[in-house]
């Protein structure tokens, strides 16, 4: 056979201390948190320089998150620290501001009752009395009063025009805070995608690992998800003819079914059905060959789908088949069908993909590389590199 299509943050105390308590907690979490996501097991030397690449990939992506985590549990301790030090602020404001208007009315009061007690324009005759010591020390309590209400109030004052500045430092500091914050979700959740992705990458590259340590044989498991394989061939810009309404997404998933039920690889299948071109439902030339007008038409997707994977397992020796002998490759008849191919002459030939080319699937020498090749972007997708 001949392939023949195209690659496709007094009370206040309390919570400043239970803020930084807060944030030493955030901290430590985050050191935990890096130290645990960037804790790759090492690859073991089976596993080859492509696993232990993709694993690099996801240890850099966990450093990633964990710097975005980082990012955003700070900024959202922080928030959370300002909001609290406002509150306190907004219960100090009013109580220096109730102080100092106390403290002026005192004065006041002290004003008028000295101006009421005065006999001489001085204003001291409150101090007239005929005990010389009690005139003395009530004169040193006037000077003394004389300079500590103007102090004091001169401190209350400044106090709560301070505290005012905070307050208004506080609050641009949590509204930037609160702008910044969904920026840092975003970051996160972007490095969480990149963590999953190259999660998946590792699942990929393990699952090939020892498929490519046998030679690649046809039998065993189908490592991409149909997802992962029509994704891959709508990127790679190949239109594949269609019919029936079927969908790239519904004939990736037709392989990995297929594939799954017989133990043939179904997304290696997929990548040699894509390899080249072919006719409406039959992807992988099936009948085509250099002297040929054509090569067998299968009526639906799965009915050439199907003829393939069982030709695959003849070739690979895979055993008994699972679902029926497809009656549009080996004979019309199911006993017939059957038959032929259990006595298929090229039964166990071709264990390996490698093996698929020069006269078996194809006449092409290099056939099973450019299966192979094709096979390798896809899982190189799949791995997110």
């Amino acid at each position: 056979m001949e392939r023949v299509l195209a690659s496709p943050r007094s009370s206040s105390r309390v919570r400043r201390r239970s803020a930084r308590t807060a944030l030493a907690f955030v901290a430590l979490s985050s050191m935990v948190s890096i130290a645990f996501l960037t804790f790759t097991p090492a690859a073991s030397p089976q596993e080859g320089p492509g696993v232990a690449a993709v694993r690099d990939r996801l240890a850099r992506a966990q450093a990633e998150a964990a710097d975005a985590q980082g990012r955003y549990d700070q900024a959202v301790a922080e928030r959370e620290r300002a909001q609290a030090q406002l509150a306190d602020l907004q219960q100090a404001i009013p109580t220096t501001r109730a102080q100092e208007a106390a403290l002026r009315t005192e004065i006041a009061n002290r004003a008028v009752v000295l101006y009421k007690n005065s006999v001489d324009t001085s204003g001291l005759g409150v101090l007239q009395t005929d005990d010389p010591m009690d005139a003395g020390r009530k004169a040193k309590f006037t000077e003394v009063a004389d300079k500590y209400y103007p102090k004091r109030v001169q401190e209350l004052h400044d106090a709560m025009d301070r505290q005012q500045h905070e307050q208004a430092d506080l609050q641009t500091k949590r509204n930037d805070l609160a702008d910044a914050i969904p920026r840092f979700e975003q970051e996160k959740a972007t490095a969480d995608e990149k963590v999953a992705k190259a999660t998946h990458g590792v699942a990929v590259a393990e699952g090939v690992a020892p498929l490519r340590a046998a030679g690649d044989p046809i039998m065993g498991p189908t490592v991409l998800t149909a997802a992962e394989m029509a994704a891959w061939l709508r990127s790679s810009g190949a239109s594949p003819r269609l019919s029936g309404g079927v969908s790239v997404e519904q004939i990736a998933q037709m392989y990995v079914d297929e594939g799954t039920a017989e133990n043939v690889r179904g997304d290696v299948a997929f990548a040699q059905a894509f390899s080249a071109g072919a006719s409406d439902n039959n992807f992988s030339g099936l009948g085509a060959c250099n002297g040929c007008g054509g090569q067998n038409g299968f009526p639906t997707a799965l009915d050439g789908i199907r003829a393939q994977i069982q030709l695959l397992k003849a070739y690979a020796g895979g055993g008994a088949l699972v679902n029926p002998p497809s009656t549009y490759w080996w004979a019309p008849d199911p006993v017939t069908a059957a038959a032929k191919f259990d006595s298929f002459s090229a039964k166990g030939t071709a264990p390996t993909w490698q093996m698929m080319g020069s006269g078996r699937w194809a006449s092409n020498p290099n056939y099973a590389s450019e299966v192979i090749g094709i096979y390798d972007r896809m899982i190189t997708a799949a791995e997110g590199s």
